[in-house]
């Protein structure tokens, strides 16, 4: 099973980008990529098309593009109040993300999933700002057990986006999540 969702990953064609002689760039380690060049519009640009179910995700690639399409649903819902529905979204794109990280741990600004086809690719960075979300989720809808809890987690899958890769849109959500909850 693990061959064949790493296998998958890189076999994989759908929604994504071209880039000529920069996909072979390497960044210095403290590189931190601009806003401009890495966003989540960008992401959920890349990862449209068919949707991806949970029944049908057979690759890692399909598990990442079903939590950016989940993502991109339940950010769409917050937007219309629609709390209980953005949860459930933002919740499962989680679950999406958290197979991915089984067998591919680690961001990366651009993954090559197949020939000259190149992703972002941070799952450990959307958990955390999905996670950032459930936060103002679970505070509108009483659940501050559950924001807390969600603000903990946030922190630690933020943690582990920037120990591969440094984008200004993590410094951002870093920035938001500290300013949630106050500390007791």
């Amino acid at each position: 099973m693990v061959f064949i969702l790493i296998f998958g990953f890189f076999g994989t064609q759908c929604a994504t980008h071209t880039h000529k002689e920069e996909e072979v760039k390497t960044y210095p380690k403290d590189y931190v990529h601009s806003l401009k060049e890495i966003h989540l519009e960008k992401v959920f640009n890349e990862n449209r098309g068919l949707k991806v179910l949970e029944e049908n995700a057979t690759t890692v690639y399909d598990y990442y593009r079903g939590g950016v399409q989940e993502k991109e649903e339940g950010e769409k819902l917050i937007k219309e109040s629609r709390w209980g529905e953005a949860q459930n979204h933002l919740e499962k794109s989680n679950r999406f993300l958290g197979v991915v990280l089984k067998y591919l741990p680690e961001d990366e600004a651009y993954r090559n999933i197949y020939g000259q086809q190149v992703v972002i690719f941070l799952p450990n960075l959307l958990i955390a700002d999905n996670d950032l979300k459930l936060i103002t989720v679970y505070k509108n809808m009483g659940k501050d057990d559950k924001a807390a809890e969600a603000k903990g987690n946030g922190q630690r899958y933020l943690a582990e986006s920037l120990k591969s890769v440094r984008t200004e849109w993590a410094y951002q959500i870093k920035k938001e999540i500290e300013a949630e909850l106050p500390k007791k």
